[in-house]
């Protein structure tokens, strides 16, 4: 972390910075408290905040905090669960004013927009042509592009649409002293051309491609197998012989190395990115299991069977929407019974025919293979809404739970190969009964990414102190089965703790370089994936914790 600032810099910084932008600045308390959180257990008073009117103000802002030492921290709509979007910084929401779609190429199939445009806002612009961009976190109706692209998102299609960093095509940046730079796909010829640029960037790109060049066994041995990772820094899309989803371009691009970067290496203003073609039609299987345990044991079965998704929704989930009446009435549209969990089987296909045969194949495969479960086929667009309507209230439902004891996102975001992913779920299941913690569970079976929560009073010292408890353990196990330990959300500060342990020295020096060669003064959201405080530092609440007492007046 940069040193404290002294006495009067930072009022000064602000005074300068006012006089140079068009937005606004805000350093009063109430404001400072409303940007020290975002959706995690995490909690940082930032030293104030910019809402920019223009990418002006945005570069004044960084280029001033360079030569000041300020710390600063772009940030989206703050739906990061790992705690990336907190910082002791200058805030600079990109949400209120650099939201706007620049450009649709639709032959070429890109769109080129500024980081504060919502996902779902892009997806309704496309809609019209056919269009839409692939990867699709749970969030997309708050999460803006330049968060999605900041923590390399994806979600519940990725084993058809990979990861954000497989769909970035190129982006517009500041770098950390506030000059400009533009990365994008390089052929040889043209990344020689890079390397002999004047300044900051050309010294990034010798520092990058030289490191990729001389350490490639060391990023190909230290990379986890797993292909559904976004964990420390994208050096693995700079060399081969890595596992990756979708097809990747072997041209250098740092564009790829900005994305999952968690604002710790520049600041994105455009970011281009490719689209896909919306399904034609669209069909669900809710296959329906009396253990959880059955039902991740079924998911590389029903894997076989092509499907676009394949998303869990365990025991507590479906039990919540039972007592909650709006979703009691959404549940009997498309469940037979009471079963234990479910998994949402989706299809793509080219008519209701095809998709109709695609739903019976699974349900003979299920048979053949002995799996015991039933299968409910959900073929109407109204019904297929309510299914995707219930799996996203349930995590809400499972957050409003009023008790002290609360779901934690701080392992949740693991994935390890599928077939392991039952075995994975039950040495996790043991360990924690052992701590006398219970656990949720929910998300992306098909791609080995199941969200694990346990319920956790973070108010209590003993229940704090299983955080660290729990965190090594899973990254432990997470090694013997080639997983990974962030796989949609970043680290953030659930996970930097981990980054050394986790991806090994070697590696992580290497993470330490980018770093560097990036933002010698560590200026940039510092803390984040390298030099990471412990889990248990600046919790939203914490063994301190106390309820303000209120007196009550009538």
């Amino acid at each position: 972390m940069p040193g404290k600032i002294k006495d009067g810099a930072l009022a000064d910084f602000f005074n300068e910075l006012q006089g140079r932008i068009a937005g606004e600045l805000r350093s009063d308390r109430f404001s400072r408290i409303l940007y020290s959180t975002d959706a995690s257990i995490y909690q940082v008073m930032p030293l104030g905040v910019l809402i920019p009117k223009s990418v002006d103000d945005v570069q004044a802002a960084v280029e001033l905090a360079a030569s000041r030492g300020i710390p600063i921290l772009p940030r989206a709509s703050g739906s990061s669960l790992a705690g990336q979007a907190v910082n002791e910084a200058l805030v600079i929401d990109m949400t209120r004013h650099l939201d706007t779609i620049l450009e649709v190429n639709r032959e070429e199939r890109w769109a080129r927009v500024q980081p504060g445009v919502v996902l779902d806002h892009l997806n309704a612009h496309l809609q019209p042509l056919g269009l839409k961009f692939g990867p699709d976190p749970a969030s997309s109706n708050r999460a803006a592009m330049g968060g999605i692209a900041g923590n390399n998102s994806t979600g519940s299609h990725s084993i058809l649409y990979g990861m954000t960093a497989d769909h970035v095509l190129e982006t517009r940046v500041l770098l950390s002293d506030g000059s400009f730079a533009t990365f994008s796909a390089l052929e040889p010829a043209a990344l020689e051309q890079a390397r002999k640029r004047p300044g900051l960037e050309g010294a990034i790109y010798r520092r990058i491609s030289d490191l990729v060049r001389d350490h490639a066994d060391t990023i190909r041995d230290g990379t986890p197998r797993h292909w559904r990772r976004c964990g420390g820094y994208n050096l693995d899309r700079f060399i081969d012989g890595v596992s990756h989803n979708v097809p990747q371009d072997p041209r250098f691009n740092l564009a790829k190395l900005i994305v999952g970067s968690e604002g710790t290496l520049a600041v994105m203003t455009e970011i281009k990115v490719n689209l896909v073609p919306q399904p034609r039609h669209a069909a669900l299987a809710i296959v329906q299991f009396a253990t959880l345990h059955e039902a991740l044991t079924a998911a590389p079965i029903i894997l076989e069977t092509s499907p676009s998704a394949v998303e869990l929704l365990d025991n507590m989930g479906l039990t919540l929407c039972r007592n909650a009446p709006t979703y009691a009435r959404l549940l009997k549209t498309f469940l037979d019974g009471s079963p234990h969990c479910i998994l949402i089987t989706e299809f793509y296909g080219e008519s209701p025919a095809e998709l109709r045969a695609k739903v019976d194949s699974l349900q003979t495969h299920l048979q053949r293979q002995g799996i015991n479960c039933s299968l409910v086929p959900v073929l109407e667009p109204e019904r297929q809404q309510n299914v995707w309507a219930v799996r996203k209230a349930a995590l809400g439902l499972v957050m409003s739970i009023r008790s002290d004891f609360k779901p934690i996102p701080f392992i949740e975001d693991t994935a390890v190969p599928v077939r392991h992913l039952a075995e994975h779920v039950a040495k996790i299941e043991q360990f924690c009964r052992e701590l006398d913690t219970k656990i949720i569970y929910y998300a992306h079976a098909s791609a080995g990414c199941l969200h694990i929560r346990p319920l956790m009073n973070l108010k209590e010292p003993h229940e704090v102190a299983k955080l660290p408890q729990i965190g090594n353990f899973v990254m432990e196990l997470l090694g013997r089965y080639g997983g990974v330990l962030s796989s949609e959300h970043g680290d953030g500060r659930a996970r930097s703790w981990l980054t050394k342990a986790f991806f090994g020295a070697e590696l992580h020096g290497l993470f330490r370089e980018v770093k560097t060669a990036f933002d010698a003064k560590n200026l940039m959201n510092p803390g984040i994936i390298v030099d990471g405080q412990d889990i248990t530092e600046n919790l939203r609440f914490g063994p301190a914790y106390q309820q303000a007492q209120l007196p009550a007046r009538l």
